[in-house]
């Protein structure tokens, strides 16, 4: 298998379409255009048990919730997703680059403690959509190779350079 980087046509044809288009996005903030436009169009999808992308209703809620108790933070980012272990994904406001929240750390209390991977929602969808093709085959195959493995990093680096390092979860 040679790992490839879907393009943006190819990372919505893995969606689930919405049965509605939303029209009315007003009670979003300002945010990356392919964010506001996959909100409006598609469900919310787990593409990995790591990467889970919330739908429009979802992150309605959980972004009340966080700015009902952590308004500072909740005017600095938008939270998108959540991973299976009790992490977060999110959207800086500013520069609506992704970002990675490490539950660990505990309560929310500066923007610091965000891990930036300096990509767009877009590059996190085929980042997330390699890493679930990684993630099949290690469940077809077990072990892969050194060839493979070489393969995936360049791929996921071709996003953005040291993406693969810095994604947080490690699989080799």
């Amino acid at each position: 298998m040679i790992f490839r980087k879907l393009s943006e046509y190819e990372v919505l044809e893995r969606m689930e379409q919405r049965k509605v288009v939303l029209r009315k996005l007003d009670k979003l903030p300002l945010l990356d255009k392919f964010y506001l436009s996959f909100v409006s169009k598609y469900e919310g999808i787990e593409i990995t048990p790591d990467i889970e992308v919330f739908g429009y209703e979802k992150a309605l809620c959980e972004n009340r919730y966080l700015a009902a108790n952590y308004g500072n933070i909740s005017e600095k980012v938008w939270l998108v997703g959540t991973s299976g272990q009790g992490d977060e994904w999110f959207i800086n406001r500013e520069n609506n680059f992704v970002l990675f929240y490490d539950h660990n750390q505990g309560e929310y209390s500066n923007i610091s403690q965000f891990t930036c991977l300096n990509i767009s929602f877009c590059n996190f969808l085929q980042m997330a959509f390699l890493y679930q093709d990684l993630e099949e085959l290690l469940d077809k195959q077990g072990p892969v190779d050194k060839t493979l493995i070489d393969n995936f990093i360049k791929e996921v680096n071709s996003i953005h350079p040291d993406l693969y390092t810095t994604y947080p979860y490690k699989y080799f």
